[in-house]
């Protein structure tokens, strides 16, 4: 999710590539709860993510709906659709972000294919949207569930922050710097969802910032609570003038179709 992800420092690529994640349906609400602008009055949303383990990859989905209300009563509509497929090799990643206005406008539109073509984790990222665009990515780059997977690895290994380089697709700018601070653990506890249960968390604040800029905000910047097999909740998603607190509202694990790992 870009919702996010986001690590390396002492790990290298592949190294956190572990059995634990799995597929899922989950649906979250979001709310509004924080306006740092006289502009916005009100704002809220639906988000789906959907993790499918093909054996080889992962692929994923994510449907973002937001609504933001202006202080002139005006209702600003936008239709995020995130699709990816990762290998499990954390080789390749194929990327489609595709983000629409009220009337259904395209605003944003960004597809193509990143390769990890060198050891030490550098490779190249060859955009078909924007068209005839290649970039490179800088070493150690990790990949969105690769960079999941190095979250929880280092949570469960007692780190307090990690500050990788990240390339999820969700820019026409390349990698992404992030810093990752792990905020504190949990044991298996009761939840609502079953699955959950038995699992241990890990909370973490997420920040991602441009490669090439120095200033010290961050241009997306997360909080959750990842437990051990990449699901999240308690969320607050913060972009900049608002933030939005995500619930989880409904959870599915499908059974692996890969058999034992």
């Amino acid at each position: 999710m870009k919702l996010p992800l986001a690590l390396l420092c002492l790990l290298a690529p592949g190294l956190a590539h572990a059995a634990g994640l799995t597929g899922q349906h989950a649906l979250y609400t979001l709310d509004l709860s924080k306006v740092r602008t006289h502009d916005i009055t009100g704002a809220t949303g639906q988000l789906s993510f959907d993790v499918v383990d093909g054996c080889t990859g992962w692929a994923t989905t994510q449907h973002m709906t937001l609504l933001v209300r202006g202080v002139d009563g005006s209702l600003t509509k936008t239709v995020t659709d995130y699709i990816t497929w990762e290998s499990k090799d954390g080789k390749t990643l194929t990327f489609t972000l595709r983000e629409r206005d009220n009337g259904g406008k395209e605003q944003i539109d960004d597809a193509g294919t990143a390769t990890h073509t060198a050891a030490d984790g550098s490779g190249i990222i060859a955009y078909t949207t924007p068209a005839n665009t290649t970039l490179r990515m800088p070493p150690g780059t990790l990949f969105p569930m690769a960079h999941t997977e190095a979250l929880l690895a280092a949570g469960a290994a007692g780190a307090k922050f990690i500050s990788p380089t990240l390339f999820d697709g969700t820019t026409a700018d390349g990698a992404q710097a992030t810093f990752v601070a792990i905020l504190g653990h949990h044991g298996p506890m009761p939840n609502i969802y079953p699955a959950l249960a038995a699992l241990p968390s890990a909370d973490v604040d997420i920040a991602f910032y441009e490669r090439k800029n120095d200033d010290e905000n961050p241009d997306f910047r997360s909080q959750m609570r990842y437990f051990a097999d990449g699901v999240a909740d308690d969320m607050s998603l913060d972009f900049g003038d608002f933030v939005m607190t995500a619930k989880l509202t409904h959870l599915s694990i499908p059974p692996s179709p890969c058999g034992a790992k």
